[in-house]
C-alpha cells in the first residue's frame, strides 16, 4: 500500500500512538517504580515491612517492568539501543512477568487465610 496525503487518516493515529508509548514507558516505568518504594518505604517506617507486598503493589511492580521492557522500543525509536538498554529491558520483562504471578499468588494466599492473619 502506497501512503499519500489523502490516506492520512489511517497511519497518522497509529504513529502517534507508537510515539506516546515511546516517550511514556522511561517515565511511566520511573514513576511507578517510585511509587512501589514508597508503598514499601511506607509501611517499613509503620514497623511491618511485609505489609506494603498486597497483590496491588505487585501489579504496581508489575506494570513498572513492563514499562521498563518497553524502553527498548523507546530506544529503536530515537535511535540504535546500546547493549545494555537491551538487557535492561529483557530484565524489565522477566520482572514484570514474575510480580504478576506474585500478584497472583498474593491474592490466592489471601483469600486462603480468609481473614488476613497468619496461620503459620
Amino acid at each position: 500500500m502506497v501512503l499519500s496525503s489523502e490516506d492520512a487518516g489511517m497511519w497518522i493515529l497509529p504513529v502517534v500512538f507508537l510515539w506516546g508509548v515511546a516517550v511514556v514507558s522511561p517515565i511511566a516505568c520511573v514513576a511507578l517504580a517510585g511509587r512501589v518504594a514508597l508503598r514499601i518505604a511506607r509501611s517499613a517506617a509503620a514497623g511491618d515491612a511485609w505489609a506494603a507486598f498486597t497483590p496491588g503493589t505487585w501489579l504496581l511492580a508489575a506494570a513498572s517492568g513492563a514499562f521498563g521492557a518497553a524502553c527498548r522500543f523507546s530506544a529503536r525509536l530515537f535511535g540504535g539501543p546500546s547493549a545494555w538498554i537491551e538487557s535492561a529491558s529483557f530484565v524489565c520483562g522477566c520482572f514484570a512477568l514474575a510480580a504478576g504471578a506474585m500478584a497472583a499468588l498474593t491474592a490466592a494466599l489471601d483469600r486462603g487465610l480468609g481473614d488476613g492473619a497468619s496461620r503459620w
